[in-house]
């Protein structure tokens, strides 16, 4: 497909999928490759739509974070375009030296997934997704986990990250906490006690809420099992928004993570006969500093997210005004600017 070649007869899938700064979006969207079939997915990472390099933002002392530091303009015509099946020419940078790169040609595929910091931020943005995932560990596993990235693979040392982590807070506060009240579906990591030392990540809790803008699928009544796993319906969730929440207890044992996928998987076969079946050590895989491990309820989670994306209802292409995009642009620029301003 040419760059203006017409776009394609069928609207992609389109997947949001949010959190701050090492809260799991790229292990939690690793097994979607395999389970849809990589040759079926166009991935997108935000950070590539910054505006500013690393050495930038550190002379005017703004974080990738802060809404002035990325090209939201340029991230939401591109996004559409992907959207009406077109190619794009997307910006490339490069978290291995804070530069950017020669562009580089994406074209969409079936399921188009968007992962980044700022997703749903902008109206004329979120109105693109079929789906709206947000990542919400809790703080301590989070802080744990970007240290593991950031140190293993792009060359900051302890002190160097957990000085960012604090320079970065208020405008996690300001800019990307916010964005979880628009998420369809909320994802939540807890560790079963206080404990979030390394090598107890295959027994963390999940909570996946569930808002009502998700039809209900017919799997569900098979997950509450009273002990391991439970089912609440038609609750009030901490935004306030009604909510079907699923809870998976880390202490799951092995045949009851093996019963609950059998009963996705069986719904899943009815309706996508094209979803790639995969044994249960096969999901839920994740780097820790000495190695793979393998966790059943990041292996469930996985699963029934990839329900649900190929359960997406494919959106009509609505977009906000031109001028109430300005509007929305213009109360970016200024720090301290208000959520419910963003929020629109």
């Amino acid at each position: 497909m040419r760059m203006s070649d017409p776009p394609t007869a069928m609207a992609p899938i389109f997947v949001g999928i949010g959190g701050d700064s090492g809260s799991g979006k790229s292990t939690l969207t690793a097994a979607f490759y395999e389970l849809l079939g990589a040759e079926r997915i166009t991935s997108v990472c935000l950070d590539d739509y910054h505006s500013l390099d690393r050495r930038e933002r550190a002379l005017i002392r703004v974080t990738p974070l802060n809404p002035r530091a990325n090209n939201f303009a340029l991230m939401e015509e591109q996004l559409w375009a992907l959207k009406r099946g077109e190619a794009i020419a997307k910006p490339v940078y490069d978290h291995a030296d804070g530069t950017f790169k020669a562009p580089e040609r994406v074209e969409p595929n079936e399921v188009v997934i968007v992962q980044g910091l700022h997703p749903f931020l902008l109206p004329g943005i979120r109105e693109a997704f079929d789906l709206k995932v947000w990542l919400d560990p809790e703080t301590n596993l989070r802080i744990r986990w970007k240290l593991q990235r950031d140190i293993a693979k792009r060359g900051y040392n302890e002190s160097q990250v957990r000085a960012e982590i604090e320079a970065r807070r208020p405008d996690a506060e300001a800019h990307i906490e916010p964005q979880r009240a628009q998420a369809d579906l909320v994802v939540r990591f807890s560790s079963p006690g206080k404990d979030v030392s390394p090598g107890i990540s295959d027994h963390l809790n999940v909570r996946l809420t569930q808002r009502h803008s998700l039809p209900q699928l017919a799997f569900e009544h098979a997950l509450d099992n009273a002990t391991t796993v439970r089912l609440r319906n038609d609750i009030a969730d901490d935004d306030g928004r009604q909510s079907d929440v699923i809870e998976i207890d880390g202490r799951i044992s092995a045949e009851d993570a093996a019963r609950i996928e059998r009963a996705v998987w069986d719904h899943a076969s009815e309706r996508h006969h094209h979803l790639h079946h995969l044994r249960q050590k096969e999901l839920g895989s994740y780097d820790e500093p000495h190695g793979r491990r393998h966790s059943d309820p990041l292996g469930l989670t996985q699963l029934i997210l990839a329900h649900r994306i190929l359960s997406a209802q494919k959106s009509l292409l609505v977009r906000v005004k031109a001028d109430d995009y300005a509007a929305i642009s213009h109360q970016l620029t200024p720090p301290g600017v208000s959520t419910t301003e963003m929020r629109g």
